[in-house]
């Protein structure tokens, strides 16, 4: 079912849409609030359904996006929401997965690691944009996550 909605921006500059009630009740769990969101049948992204303080829930449209699709605050967005049934709930860059592949330890410690730290260093590897400099970044984290930094918010300092 498409639905449609406004994009809103928070004071921090982040960019969201709030969900309707039907949208929350049908796909946020107590074991999982993520799903895929497909944004103007164009771009499919892996997002979370998020409570906002004042009352409902969003998911966050990052800058990325916006820029691909041409949006911004006030801009109406068409979105389709399903299950993310994916196993990281992230797309997973294939150089990360190579490096564990080959790195036994650092793969069983990565796959120990909540969903959450395991999402955020899928991320600090897709966002770079050269292959080589994933596989850079894979490695570094490879290395960090055995020396027992697991944090992707401290791992790449």
């Amino acid at each position: 079912m498409v639905n449609e909605y406004i994009l809103e921006k928070f004071d921090s500059g982040m960019h969201y849409i709030m969900l309707d009630k039907e949208i929350v009740s049908e796909f946020m769990t107590s074991e999982n609030n993520r799903v895929l969101c497909k944004l103007n049948n164009q771009l499919e992204f892996h997002c979370a359904i998020l409570p906002k303080k004042e009352s409902g829930h969003f998911i966050n449209i990052g800058s990325s996006i916006c820029k691909k699709l041409k949006i911004k605050e006030g801009s109406k967005v068409s979105a389709i929401f399903s299950a993310d049934n994916s196993q990281y709930q992230f797309e997973i860059p294939i150089e990360l997965k190579e490096v564990l592949n080959t790195d036994l330890e650092a793969d069983k410690i990565f796959h120990s690691l909540t969903k959450g730290n395991q999402r955020g260093l899928i991320y600090l590897v897709s966002q770079v944009k050269s292959t080589d400099k994933k596989i850079e970044r894979a490695l570094k984290i490879a290395q960090k996550i055995k020396n027992g930094i697991i944090s992707p918010r401290i791992i790449l300092k």
